[in-house]
């Protein structure tokens, strides 16, 4: 399964009657992603319930990766339906996981980079084993502007090596000027993923045709393709130290709010779009 397939898609629960033994009822929608706080597996999605009379905020549902099914609604609309099981969603499924939701992460949105410090990019969808959770590959990307002229990596999940505090991206606001290391965060890949092709983005066509326009006599549009790549490679690397933000992504900080982890995909588009830079200047 995929992270990017699943965001936002509708979220049911049983709620069988004695007339209607497969009737349903819906929670709300996905709207983040839940990791372990080191190892590359996802560990469940945390489910936006609507507001209570439009005013009061409800907290975030916790659903475990395993505690759910795919189906078909009467629209013919794919939904998610959790499963009647204790360990399905809540305490139950965090009971059983060992989690501390706290301490999990949410990857989306942070940057991707090497043990030696590289950066490709932000993590913006995640591939992976619904019944381990074992993260299978991951997209990484330079952020909406680059995307269009550098395109994206696809990190093998062999590549993974989860996720580390002391690099990276703001987790979290800290009460003074000293950098706390614990505040910083960023999923870690091995150092070969740097050298991973750089695919679709713009930057790689036109650099592709450009030199194929100059040498079209002598070589074919493959084999200046190859070339091209490595220049791709090296403008995204650029692109990437450029564009890294603050991202809030962790449980310590959005668990402050009203609701566990209820801010996050609104700081990560602010993040995204410069606003968050705005409001600190």
């Amino acid at each position: 399964m995929n992270t990017k397939d699943l965001s936002n898609k509708k979220v049911w629960t049983s709620r069988p009657t004695k007339n209607d033994p497969e009737a349903v009822k819906k929670v709300g929608r996905i709207h983040a992603f839940v990791f372990h706080p080191s190892k590359a597996q996802l560990v469940g999605f945390l489910v936006k319930r609507p507001d209570v009379a439009l005013m009061f905020r409800r907290e975030d549902m916790f659903v475990a990766h395993d505690g759910f099914d795919l189906m078909q609604d009467d629209s013919g609309h794919q939904v998610i339906v959790v499963r009647e099981d204790p360990a399905a969603q809540g305490r139950g499924a965090t009971k059983a996981l060992g989690l501390n939701l706290d301490k999990c992460v949410l990857w989306i949105g942070l940057p991707a980079m090497t043990p030696s410090g590289q950066s490709l990019g932000l993590v913006e969808s995640v591939e992976f084993d619904q019944q381990t959770g074992r993260v299978t590959s991951m997209e990484v990307s330079q952020g909406a502007t680059a995307n269009t002229l550098l395109g994206r990596r696809n990190i093998p999940g062999s590549m993974m090596l989860g996720f580390r505090r002391g690099m990276g991206a703001k987790l979290y606001l800290t009460d003074d000027d000293d950098e706390d290391p614990d505040s910083l965060g960023a999923v870690i890949v091995d150092e070969a993923a740097f050298d991973l092709p750089v695919e679709g983005g713009v930057a790689e066509k036109a650099g592709a045709a450009t030199a194929v326009a100059t040498d079209k006599a002598k070589k074919t549009c493959k084999k200046v393709s190859q070339k091209v790549k490595p220049k791709a490679q090296e403008a995204s690397k650029v692109a990437g130290e450029a564009v890294q933000k603050g991202v809030y992504a962790t449980g310590r900080q959005i668990a402050r709010s009203k609701g566990m982890f209820g801010n996050f995909k609104d700081e990560f588009k602010k993040a995204m779009k410069g606003d968050d830079d705005e409001r600190q200047a």
